[in-house]
């Protein structure tokens, strides 16, 4: 009886284990500067000056295209994080103002990027979220872009933005 009931324990830990996978953020691999470059609609730094979440999808101007009637999940129940970004260089995008706004899923099981305020970043963004399985997700604002873990969205360093630049010319 103790092996029957160490047994189904084991089993049960083993299943829980496999489904935090199907759970977590799966990324294909790293994107190139130049390929990050050609698939984002804006690529600029600055310094975070604002981190709020929302689980207020409708009221944030979010809609979405695809057909959602065969989804097994409500996208409405994904809290978004809400960035406010003081912009100090534009490496890509046409009339960006000084202070964006970047969307990412809240947490980085969904592929969120975490962001903090007060630090420096350089942002690859997107008008249309991709970061939900077939789902594309988008905002008309054009001061709103969407970034995730999977782009190479990250902390501000003299070497990345050296290699966009060499890119860019």
């Amino acid at each position: 009886m103790k092996q029957l009931l160490q047994n189904i324990l084991l089993l049960l830990i083993g299943t829980f284990i496999g489904t935090l996978n199907s759970f977590s953020c799966s990324c294909n691999g790293e994107v190139s500067v130049s390929g990050s470059l050609k698939y984002s609609d804006a690529v600029f730094s600055g310094q975070i000056i604002s981190r709020n979440l929302s689980a207020n999808v409708d009221s944030l101007g979010i809609f979405v295209n695809d057909d959602t009637s065969k989804l097994n999940f409500n996208w409405r129940e994904f809290p978004i994080a809400i960035i406010k970004i003081k912009v100090d260089k534009i490496f890509k995008g046409d009339s960006l103002s000084d202070t964006l706004t970047i969307f990412t899923p809240s947490n980085g099981a969904s592929c969120g990027f975490r962001f903090e305020v007060g630090n420096k970043y350089i942002v690859y963004g997107s008008r249309i979220d991709r970061s939900l399985i077939n789902l594309k997700r988008q905002v008309l604002d054009k001061k709103i872009f969407w970034t995730n873990l999977c782009t190479r969205t990250q902390n501000w360093n003299t070497t990345e933005e050296n290699d966009i630049l060499k890119k860019i010319k």
